[in-house]
């Protein structure tokens, strides 16, 4: 069975659009891709008129979406019978996009390739340059590559023959060009894009361009072309990665010593009883189960890391796009952002209540004045607080105005844990007067960690998404069912140093986080509120069960007669 193959290339795009030659001015000139069937030789230049650059921004990204339509439109306008059985891309940027847009074929098989083919070495010949560069519109045409090859070879042979030229004139095209003409009685076929040689010429050509090709790499990577084997010299033909010989061998050394390694491990011996009493002796050789368990998610590494989160203060960024133009605006004093920053970790997510009011005069303005740290537990997806909403006397004369929360990644929207926490929030005071949360003014700030930096983001949830988020279970994956951006919008968020704000703590010594004792946490917990300033979470008071093995130490010394000094 012989299978239809076409290899689709988008870099006569790239280069002509995200790269435009400038001659006198800044306009691009015109792009082309390229489709060809290895098979059978023929090649299909689409050119890309520069009119579709007009304008448009993010050229490369643009172009390979242009590739994807193009190579659509030509398979749709194919016959059945020669429809391709796959499509080879030669770049893997354009995976995502033909995949998207081939869902009407889906007997056809997308795929990338580890070969660098260089199909837009074909835009250096003068038929094709000056045709591109000459059409005053979109155009499709054909081409034939192998000329009248396959009367005499088989197509493998013509499309090594290929991928040899192209290479060479991708490399030197000068040098390409006079090496693809012996003498001077060579001519070129006016149907044809190559000259016209015997096989006997062909091959002389072949292993010429094969030593500039070879000489080339050799020379950029310092390799000696003679200690190349057969199949790395094929592999630099076709433009596979490979590895130079010295890093070939620092490998093969590599795993040597590792084997090494395991022969002269010594036997160990264990002996352990079963619940009949019998004993079971094990002897292991090798490193199994000998070295020490190391969590990824040690706390100790997390707290030094933590010791950098006051340099990220001072990098602060409030995100400004598709905001609410009905919405409040909120103002946050930078006292307060930076205390929560500071006292937060990189990973875990660390929350607190807002609560504020609006100035006199300004209505659609609401200044926060207040975060109340609760105790509360979390992972790096979503934070546990309890149920019970604060309640202090400093906090009568202020509204809620939501909660904000740590992100170890900043993300492009809300994510469906904090509306589906906030929904619930919501429906959990609708009864509650003094204590109630307003739809419309109460909001989620994220503070994502960003490298160097924090990056702040404030949203509102629409009747849309308190619906869904007071009904959804799912409190584990990323995009549930029913989710979408319509369950939310951006809200105005300012960063202002010109008042400032205060904490409030629960009562019990500070104490707010329960993520080293965990079972001490309850959704039912009640708890009092007094005004200071959070400690941090690493706090020697949040993880109390590192010091008792401390504290244990310290009871049997008690118990020890102490040696009365003689010199005293």
């Amino acid at each position: 069975m012989v299978r239809r193959v076409l290899a689709s290339d988008e870099s006569g795009n790239v280069i002509s659009a995200s790269r435009p030659v400038v001659v006198g001015n800044t306009k691009p000139i015109n792009g082309a891709m390229t489709i060809l069937n290895p098979r059978t030789g023929q090649c299909f230049i689409k050119v890309i008129h520069s009119s579709v650059w007009a304008g448009q921004k993010r050229l490369g990204q643009l172009a390979k979406w242009k590739t994807a339509e193009e190579t659509v439109a030509l398979v749709r306008s194919l016959p059945v019978e020669e429809q391709p059985n796959q499509l080879i891309v030669s770049r893997k940027g354009m995976l995502d996009p033909l995949e998207v847009t081939m869902l009407d074929f889906p007997n056809i098989t997308i795929r990338g390739s580890e070969m660098q083919l260089p199909l837009q070495a074909l835009l250096k010949i003068e038929k094709i340059g000056d045709m591109i560069l000459k059409a005053t519109e979109p155009k499709m045409s054909l081409w034939s590559c192998y000329d009248n090859w396959l009367s005499s070879v088989s197509p493998y042979t013509a499309f090594s023959r290929l991928v040899l030229i192209l290479r060479a004139l991708h490399i030197n095209n000068e040098r390409a060009k006079i090496i693809l003409r012996p003498d001077k009685n060579t001519v070129t076929e006016p149907h044809h894009l190559w000259p016209t040689l015997t096989d006997e010429q062909w091959i002389k050509v072949e292993n010429q361009l094969k030593d500039l090709i070879l000489a080339d790499y050799g020379k950029k990577n310092n390799v000696n072309v003679a200690s190349l084997t057969a199949s790395e010299i094929r592999d630099i033909i076709l433009g596979m990665e490979i590895q130079a010989p010295s890093q070939q061998r620092q490998q093969i050394a590599e795993i040597e010593k590792q084997a090494h390694e395991q022969s002269q491990l010594t036997a160990v011996t264990t002996k352990t009883q079963n619940v009949h009493g019998d004993e079971i002796v094990v002897t292991t050789t090798s490193n199994y189960e000998t070295q020490a368990f190391a969590s990824k998610t040690d706390w100790r590494l997390r707290a030094i890391a933590a010791q950098n989160l006051p340099l990220r203060t001072k990098h602060l960024y409030v995100a400004s796009d598709d905001i609410s133009d009905t919405a409040y605006t909120y103002v946050l004093p930078k006292n307060l952002l930076q205390r929560f920053i500071t006292i937060a970790d990189p990973r875990t997510q660390v929350a607190g209540y807002l609560y504020g009011m609006s100035p006199q005069g300004n209505d659609q303005v609401k200044e926060i004045h207040s975060i109340v740290m609760v105790p509360q537990w979390a992972t790096h997806l979503q934070v546990h607080l309890p149920d019970k909403m604060p309640s202090h006397e400093y906090l009568r004369d202020l509204e809620p105005l939501g909660w904000i929360h740590t992100m170890p990644n900043e993300m492009s929207h809300l994510s469906p844990q904090d509306v589906t926490i906030h929904a619930r929030i919501l429906a959990r005071t609708a009864d509650k007067p003094k204590q109630r949360w307003d739809g419309e003014k109460t909001v989620v700030m994220t503070c994502a960690f960003t490298p160097g930096s924090c990056s702040l983001t404030a949203y509102k949830l629409t009747p849309t998404g308190f619906e869904w988020g007071r009904e959804n279970q799912n409190m584990s994956m990323a995009n549930p069912e029913g989710f979408s951006s319509a369950c939310f919008e951006r809200v105005q968020m300012l960063l202002s140093d010109r008042f400032m704000g205060f904490f409030m703590v629960p009562e019990d010594n500070g104490v707010w986080n329960y993520n080293f004792m965990g079972p001490a946490h309850r959704a039912d917990m009640s708890y009092g509120l007094q005004l200071d300033v959070p400690r941090e979470f690493f706090d020697e008071m949040h993880r109390p069960n590192h010091f008792i093995n401390f504290a244990d130490l310290e009871a049997d010394a008690g118990d020890e007669v102490d040696l009365e000094d003689e010199f005293e």
